[in-house]
């Protein structure tokens, strides 16, 4: 096996060619739904209002994220790595949840700023990411084998040609 099935293979059951086992659907569903109970608690005891400690910090680290998340973004989809789709969707991730508590965290004035922002620029570009993340997996499906028929393997985000292959192969059996 070669090519892109190179980077699944460690999560993939041979028997079943499955890339994520069977269990984690339903754990996952188990999960959120136990978390339901948990968020009825949550709005009905915690505080309408409370005063954060380190609330500078906390917002300035999350922004430092989210620009180190859209820098890594860049960076990976003009090298046109394969990483790009999971950057894509971490940078995606990140812009919904900057816009979210921007606007439930505002207040007066702020609010309208809050949801402008996440209105014209923080939810299209999380959209944009997420087109990112979805072209980059439709371009892997379909070049797979081609790929594969071509001999090339993807190592570490990176396209390794048929010859380095076999380079390796080589030291391995010296």
């Amino acid at each position: 096996m070669s090519g892109i099935a190179d980077l699944v293979r460690p999560f993939r059951r041979p028997q079943e060619g499955r890339v994520v086992p069977r269990w984690v659907p339903p754990a996952f569903l188990a999960i959120a739904t136990l978390l339901i109970p948990w968020v009825i608690v949550l709005v009905i005891r915690l505080p309408d209002d409370y005063t954060a400690a380190r609330w500078r910090l906390a917002w300035g680290g999350f922004d430092v994220a989210l620009s180190v998340s859209l820098f890594v973004t860049a960076l990976l989809v003009q090298r046109r790595s394969v990483l790009s789709q999971t950057a894509a969707a971490i940078t995606a991730t990140l812009l919904v949840c900057d816009a979210w508590f921007d606007v439930v965290t505002s207040r007066g004035r702020d609010i309208g700023f809050a949801v402008v922002l996440a209105v014209v620029a923080e939810i299209p570009l999380a959209v944009i990411c997420l087109w990112i993340a979805r072209g980059v997996e439709r371009v892997l499906e379909d070049a797979q084998p081609y790929l594969r028929a071509q001999g090339f393997t993807i190592r570490y985000g990176r396209l390794v040609p048929p010859q380095r292959e076999i380079e390796h192969a080589e030291d391995a059996e010296s």
